[in-house]
Formats: C-alpha cells, sequence, structure tokens
C-alpha cells in the first residue's frame, strides 16, 4: 500500500496510524474523530481542542487507522506515515 498525502482533510478517514502534517505560511488546526469499535459508540473527537500546528513547520502527529481527520487552514499537506495497526482498523472495513 503506498502512503496518501492529502491537501484537504475535512472529516476524511485515514489509513495509516500517523500524519505528518506539513504546513506552509499558515498556520492549521487539526482535530481526530475517533469512530466506533466494533459495535460500540463513536467515542467523538480524540481532543478537547482542536490542536494548532505553527506556519512553516511540519509536525507528525497520532491519527489511527480508520479515524477521520480535520485539518483547518491552508497551504498544508498531510502524508500517510506508518502502518494500519491501530484497534481500530482491525474493525475497520475501507
Amino acid at each position: 500500500m503506498s502512503a496518501n498525502v492529502y491537501t484537504s482533510l475535512g472529516n476524511t478517514t485515514v489509513y495509516t496510524d500517523k500524519l505528518r502534517i506539513s504546513t506552509g505560511n499558515t498556520a492549521v488546526t487539526y482535530q481526530v474523530y475517533a469512530v466506533a469499535l466494533g459495535s460500540a459508540d463513536p467515542v467523538g473527537n480524540l481532543y478537547s481542542q482542536a490542536v494548532n500546528i505553527p506556519a512553516n513547520s511540519s509536525r507528525d502527529v497520532y491519527s489511527g487507522a480508520g479515524n477521520k481527520v480535520t485539518v483547518s487552514g491552508s497551504n498544508y499537506t498531510a502524508l500517510e506515515l506508518g502502518t494500519q495497526s491501530s484497534a481500530v482498523y482491525s474493525v475497520f472495513a475501507p
């Protein structure tokens, strides 16, 4: 499987446990929505507030395979990293 590269993420399912978010000349924020495990209810947002990534920087962040990620802002790329090893992936059918 090749890693996906995103320039827009809005409630988008990701397929690896980590993302490398690299910003351009503007800061962005991100949030991860944890999907349901098996027949359990969805967990909801992992963070109480969206996490900021400063302009002109790069950060490796946890996404969890099968979870949904939203990045707010512009001029960024997000590269899938790692494996499909999260607990979510074992019950997630892409």
